[in-house]
């Protein structure tokens, strides 16, 4: 094979991955921004949310206990594919459920799909990463964020219209599930990661570390996907126009973020960088907390999604140069105990909320965000 036909196979590779990025953000963004729509239509208090909302990263780990199998089993490829159509159609019976004894298990299922096909195009993107000298796993992660933020300004957009959600979720279905189901016609490399590996490689403390940083920004991520929304509605009480601006603040940095983390990990280093964005984190979260009003909230959403944005892609970095396994199942072991972070997440701050405020559920985030700093002193260590 020459090397402009094996050039262009690769260039080809790394966009169609750059797609199921953008596919999985849009997937992600479009339920999170219409959650307080849910959330009255059933009424329910934050608690019942909380509860309800749990089921998400319970299907997160359900999918993640077999996803690296079937990437390993089948191909990247087919599974990038099957679980954008099967999360897409989750989405859509979601919207359209009628009580949260419906909606508990579409978001099950979503939360599974969702995180087959994120482990899948992380695997890909792995594959991709060892044809190029520089980082270029922010970048990826920077289109998902790029496409929640388009999602949720398109969200913003149908509030004011009063769309109703299930149309919205029907629609995206719709269309991604079409679109995807077009790659799956063009030629892909199948061999992203295929190999026999059982289910499940235990993770040494080095993986485990990783993990627990995982978690930290997991946590906080989720947070801001299930609760920013619903603070700004809730607690600062904004105007209907305004109610998204903290979520919207927060893609927007975590976008440019990641966009422009690839040069900054290269130029800075990737400790120095994780310290650096835990710090951010840190002082983003009080911000939210301690200033409930727009302007100040925002910012602090602003610098968390800032903070927060190179942490996933780094970590996955890091885990890939496991000497125990490989970066398929080091990424794998990661991301079920990161996972953990969401699986805490509603419980935690939808009781917190409930009985002492949201504000107080921002104080621990905070907290948990100097966590972070802790790990990668100790990961620098080992590494």
């Amino acid at each position: 094979m020459s090397e402009t036909v094996l050039r262009n196979a690769r260039r080809k590779q790394r966009w169609i991955i750059i797609a199921f990025f953008f596919f999985s953000g849009i997937l992600a963004a479009t339920w999170t921004s219409r959650i307080p729509d849910i959330q009255q239509k059933l009424a329910l208090n934050n608690a019942a949310l909380g509860t309800v909302l749990f089921t998400i990263p319970v299907g997160l780990i359900a999918g993640l206990s077999v996803a690296s199998w079937l990437v390993a089993t089948f191909g990247a490829k087919k599974i990038m594919v099957g679980s954008c159509v099967c999360c897409a159609l989750a989405l859509a019976a979601a919207g359209f459920s009628a009580t949260r004894f419906l909606l508990m298990p579409a978001l099950f299922f979503f939360g599974a799909s969702r995180t087959v096909l994120n482990l899948s195009s992380n695997a890909g993107a792995i594959d991709v990463q060892q044809f190029y000298d520089r980082p270029i796993i922010s970048g990826f992660h920077g289109i998902w964020s790029g496409a929640c933020f388009l999602a949720a300004g398109l969200s913003t957009g149908l509030i004011l219209l009063n769309v109703k959600p299930a149309f919205q979720f029907l629609s995206v279905a719709v269309i991604l599930s079409s679109v995807a189901l077009l790659f799956y016609r063009r030629d892909l490399n199948n061999n992203l990661s295929n190999e026999k590996r059982p289910f499940f490689v235990k993770p040494d403390a080095y993986l485990f570390l990783l993990g627990l940083m995982a978690l930290c920004s997991m946590l906080a991520e989720g947070a801001m996907f299930d609760w920013s929304v619903n603070y700004f509605d809730k607690v600062i009480k904004a105007e209907k126009t305004f109610r998204t601006t903290g979520y919207l603040s927060f893609v927007i940095t975590m976008a440019f973020g990641r966009l422009v983390g690839d040069s900054l990990v290269h130029r800075f280093g990737i400790y120095r960088m994780l310290i650096i964005n835990g710090a951010m984190m840190a002082i983003g979260f009080l911000f939210v907390a301690a200033f409930p009003f727009v302007l100040p909230a925002a910012f602090g959403c602003l610098l968390v999604g800032a903070g927060d944005s190179i942490l996933v892609p780094v970590v996955y970095l890091l885990a890939a140069r496991s000497k125990k396994m490989t970066p398929n199942y080091a990424i794998s072991s990661v991301t079920l105990i990161g996972y953990t972070g969401f699986l805490i997440g509603p419980l935690l701050i939808g009781n917190v909320s409930q009985r002492v405020g949201m504000g107080t559920a921002f104080y621990i985030l905070s907290i948990v965000s100097v966590f972070i700093i802790f790990l990668t002193m100790r990961v620098k260590k080992m590494g």
